[in-house]
Parts: C-alpha cells; structure tokens; sequence
C-alpha cells in the first residue's frame, strides 16, 4: 500500500529521544495517529500537547511492546541506545540488537504488517575515502570488537536481525541509514559542533556525511509513503557530504556570529551515497543554513 499518512496509526518506539521528536512531528504534520512507545510517557509533554498517544513499554519487555503496538498499523523501530560514554558492548547488545528482536516479534504477534527500522551508516566497514552506497560491506557478529566500533557492530546486528524476522514472519520492511545527525533534542553531538564553532580555529575539512534530524524524520515518512518502492529496501539518509567547516559556519550564521574563524586541515572523509533516496523517495535534505536556523529555532522554543 502506498499513499497518504493521514489518518493511519503509527507506533514509534524512542518517541521522546533525540530523532523520535523529529519523527513525530513530521507524523503528525502529515495527519497520522502516533502512539509514542516509550519508557516514560512523562518525559516531554510538548508531544502529548501535539496530539501523541503516549504507551508505556521498555525494549527488554516483549509482552509490554506488543499491547503498545495494538492497533497500530505501522511500526517505527526507533529507539537505540548511542551515547558518547557509553561504550558497553553488553549494554548494547540488550538494547539494540536484543531491543530490536523485540520490537519485530511483538510487530509481528501483534499483527502488525509495516516495519521501518532506523538503523545507521554505522554498519558499514571499511569505508575510509570513498562514496559508500547501500550495498557496501557491513559489520557483523564476527568483527573485532573495540571501544570505537561497539555501536556500529550492534547496528549491524540489530539490522540484520531485523530483516531476517522480517523474513519469516512476512513482516513489510524498509531500514533507513542516518549519518552524523545534528539538530535540536541532541544530548550528543549537536552541543559539541556548536562549542567548536565559537573556538577561534576549527577543523574545517572533515566530510562526515552531517544531516539534520528534520530530513531524517522527512526520509521516514516519504520511505512510509512510497511502499511500492521502499518495502524490502535499505536507504542512506545522509547529507550532501558538506565539509565541517561549512557546517560550523552554519552554526555561527544561525547564531548571528560574525565568522572569523583560522581553519585546521582534518582531511577526515566518510561519504555516503544518497542518490537512491533522492531518485527513488523524491528526499532532498534541506541547505544547511536553513537546518541550523531550525536548530536554533527549535531549541528556543521549548526552552
């Protein structure tokens, strides 16, 4: 099925995180009935104002996810765990690829037919120079395991779990990609980008594939609305590969900041290719300067 969100029930798990809010937000912009699955159905009150149905359920409990998903017609894995000071590889493990387990069996016992998974470009393996599209070599259950690489062997894992129950249980599924994410809600990255950016010398070469959460969240719901193409599909949800620089700039142009900045060569590159969500989901991630201003605008107002 393909078409309009408008009056269809979508279940988002980590509706309160960083990307949820996003996520949400587009949903319910496009006229769908979100039901926020999340661990504390208190914690942002701005979504139950905005018209989420908050359900209260956690990762670890199956039981819990499937009367959350009741009468959903659409599952939006999203809740993970990505944390700067956590390198745990058991803390990942129970959350992302166990959580993800849990979240497709209880999509699946609750009848649910539609599954999109957020997963990452985390889950690509030796990607250091080149343009790296969907099809590039992933991590898996048998790569070495270090501090720097624990998150991106569990989004490995947890996608190729998730296709694999997907499989057997007829599940509908699309996995989306998310590079480097900034915007509002960010715990992470977002707050040390706009520190660098007030510094007098910054890294100005880096290519991280930044994108901004508001065409993350876009991504989803055009990858939700176009079943016909997306279903049984990976897509990158990365941005236009901008250079550190041009991003900090960004920021401070936001902010109103004149920019004066000495520029320190990081020729640092992670490229990822977006032509298959721009050709085949019509996605095209908003200019920089724009999403900065959102930024701002954002964190503003729920200040």
């Amino acid at each position: 099925m393909s078409g309009s969100l408008a009056g269809r029930s979508v279940a988002l798990t980590g509706a309160t995180g960083f990307l949820g809010r996003y996520i949400a937000r587009v949903l319910l912009a496009r006229g769908a009935h979100v039901i926020g699955v999340v661990r504390d159905p208190q914690r942002v009150p701005a979504l139950v104002a905005a018209g989420v149905e908050m359900r209260r359920a956690d990762l670890a409990e199956p039981a819990a996810l499937r009367a959350a998903f009741e009468g959903a017609e659409i599952v939006i894995s999203n809740a993970a765990l990505f944390s700067l000071d956590n390198q745990s590889w058991r803390d990942h493990l129970q959350t992302n690829v166990a959580g993800t387990e849990n979240v497709m069996h209880a999509a699946r016992d609750a009848r649910v037919e539609r599954v999109l998974h957020v997963s990452s470009v985390a889950v690509y393996r030796g990607h250091h120079g080149g343009l790296v599209a969907e099809d590039h070599p992933q991590h898996s259950e048998r790569s070495q395991r270090r501090r720097s690489t624990v998150y991106a062997i569990s989004k490995a894992v947890s996608e190729q779990r998730a296709w694999h129950i997907a499989a057997r249980s007829a599940l509908r599924l699309t996995t989306v990609r998310p590079s480097m994410i900034f915007g509002a809600f960010d715990p992470n990255f977002t707050p040390w980008l706009r520190r660098i950016a007030r510094l007098p010398i910054v890294p100005a070469m880096a290519r991280l594939g930044f994108v901004y959460g508001g065409d993350v969240a876009e991504g989803i719901a055009l990858a939700l609305e176009r079943d016909d193409v997306s279903v049984g599909r990976a897509f990158n949800l990365s941005g236009d590969n901008a250079t550190s620089w041009q991003v900090l700039r960004a920021f401070a142009h936001a902010e109103g900041r004149r920019w004066l900045r000495a520029p320190l060569p990081l020729p640092v590159s992670r490229l990822f290719d977006n032509t298959r969500a721009k050709t085949v989901l019509g996605w095209r991630p908003r200019a920089l300067d724009e999403a900065a201003r959102e930024t701002l605008a954002l964190e503003q107002m729920l200040s």
